[in-house]
């Protein structure tokens, strides 16, 4: 008996608690009621109204949210309420729940509160909508029209530089006229309807209406949808076949300073457009493009060290009306670490140089990582064979960034001079002698380009005694942390020696006798390895 009165007591609870709930609501809902209709009599002042149809959509949100957190917080207390409450009057209720009429009460279950929350809802999205759209009207300049408007209780015209009106109340018809180009709106109050109707008169001169007429039912023909938005004539639907495409980005494209484009394509006809065009990215070898759809305009970004050709832009501007445009794709506030490493091969019997690199028992990325010595030992068989020495002329390290350089050089500034026709010195010149390597890296895509300068000079033997070497320049892609071969120089050197017999070449004709003359000659091959990694 005492378990039956603390279950009417506690329905008494809840009923009483979500009766305060709907009288809650219905408060609101009156309030919001008189709101609007303390809006509605704001049309008199274009300003005013301006101001409450802005303001009043986000103010009924923000109380409509206000007013679920507030109720999600009255049901928690409800529950835990409820659950205390259960669980003093039966302490078995734990262990299993199946066995007793205990009941977890979430939300207020009565059909009063369930009606209030969604009268409420209701009115909310009414009120929220601050004015209905109408349809909208085109006039030209000069011409006449009425509108037909049998439930009217007022109106409003916004511009009325645009536009002049005359009301017939007797048939409720509004005569308007359009004077002046431009654009205006109607705003109309209805009987039984809180919020007015808006109409929109763009007023256009004649040529301009004939044209959009004529665009309107052109592009009507392709399936398309058009609306007047001035100064543009706004496109709408959906593209599903190439050939509709085709021919509507002609029109776009004889017409661009009206259509207001916003079509958009069928999925199959956007990647079957995509991948044409990629496709041909890829035979010109240009992998590194982004492409994307928005409407029905294609837009193509590519790196500026990697452009297409101008007869594929051509080709792809005329057919698919694609749009490029050129970005800066170096990371210029990236840091790359590289490794550079100079090996040169020596051939000591004066015969050419028969031996390279790739014959050797090691790969390149051994070649930078393992010490020169080893390798040596694991080839002694191959390099005694050849008769070559091998050993490493320089072995640099170091930062470089995208765009900016990095350059250094094995060698020496030596003299040599100059001599007039009588024999005489005349000047004395210093210049480099040895090797210098500079090296440029630019970002394309995933890999990186570096661009190679070398220099290799040494003195020649002419009486002059001047400087004589070879420059090299290129270029290569490569992919980060991949040892990689950039350049391989060949040079030859001559050593002249003179043999005498001691003592013997002091005396004037001896020692002419029993002295020998003998030429050596050398060949050289240097061969750079590079890696490069990002630093970080």
């Amino acid at each position: 008996m005492k378990i039956l009165k603390t279950r009417k007591t506690k329905q008494a609870d809840r009923n009483r608690s979500c009766g305060l709930v709907l009288n809650y609501f219905v408060a609101v809902a009156l309030g919001a009621v008189a709101a609007s209709k303390w809006i509605a009599n704001l049309g008199v002042v274009p300003l005013f109204l301006l101001a409450a149809f802005l303001f009043a959509p986000a103010f009924f949100i923000f109380l409509n949210l206000l007013f679920d957190v507030t109720h999600v917080l009255e049901t928690i207390g409800k529950l835990l309420y409820n659950r205390d409450y259960n669980r003093r009057i039966n302490t078995n209720i734990l262990p299993n729940l199946k066995n007793t009429n205990f009941k977890l009460s979430f939300l207020p279950i009565p059909s009063q509160c369930v009606k209030g929350i969604f009268g409420f809802t209701l009115l909310n999205l009414l009120l929220t909508g601050a004015t209905l759209q109408a349809e909208d009207y085109i006039l030209s300049r000069g011409q006449s029209m009425t509108l037909k408007l049998p439930d009217m209780v007022r109106f409003n015209v916004g511009n009325k530089e645009v536009l002049t009106y005359k009301l017939n109340e007797s048939n409720k018809t509004l005569l308007i006229r359009g004077t002046s180009l431009g654009a205006s709106e109607i705003l109309v109050w209805t009987k039984g309807q809180p919020a007015p109707v808006e109409h929109q008169i763009f007023v256009i001169s004649k040529i301009q209406e004939a044209k959009f007429l004529h665009l309107a039912q052109v592009l009507g023909g392709l399936g398309l949808e058009t609306k007047v938005r001035l100064p543009n004539l706004q496109v709408s639907g959906e593209i599903t076949s190439l050939k509709q495409y085709l021919q509507y980005k002609k029109i776009q494209n004889q017409n661009a300073d009206i259509i207001l484009d916003e079509a958009t394509l069928k999925g199959d006809l956007k990647r079957e457009i995509l991948a044409e065009v990629f496709q041909l990215f890829f035979n010109d070898y240009k992998d590194s493009l982004q492409c994307q759809v928005h409407f029905s305009e294609l837009t193509c970004l590519y790196p500026a060290n990697e452009a297409p050709s101008e007869s594929l832009k051509k080709h792809l501007s005329e057919k698919y009306r694609v749009i490029f445009i050129e970005h800066n794709n170096q990371k210029l506030r990236s840091n790359y670490s590289f490794k550079l490493k100079l090996i040169q091969l020596e051939q000591m019997d004066g015969e050419e140089l028969r031996l390279g690199l790739e014959q050797l028992s090691a790969s390149l990325g051994d070649l930078l990582t393992i010490p020169l010595n080893k390798i040596v030992e694991k080839n002694a068989v191959l390099l005694a064979q050849k008769k070559v020495q091998m050993n490493t002329l320089a072995e640099p390290v170091g930062l470089i960034r995208p765009m900016s350089p990095a350059e250094f050089q094995i060698g020496a500034d030596v003299p040599y001079v100059t001599t007039g026709k009588d024999g005489y010195v005349t000047q004395t010149q210093w210049q480099f002698a040895g090797l210098r390597v500079k090296i440029t890296l630019e970002n394309m895509g995933e890999k990186v380009k570096l661009t190679y300068e070398t220099e290799l000079t040494k003195p020649s033997n002419d009486t002059n005694g001047s400087i004589s070497g070879n420059k090299e320049k290129s270029s290569i892609v490569i992919d980060l942390s991949t040892p990689t071969q950039i350049f391989q120089i060949s040079l030859k050197t001559e050593a002249k020696g003179v043999d005498q017999m001691p003592f013997l070449n002091r005396i004037p004709l001896l020692g002419e006798l029993f002295k020998s003359k003998s030429t050596q000659n050398n060949y050289k091959m240097i061969t750079g390895i590079i890696e490069v990694k990002n630093h970080e």
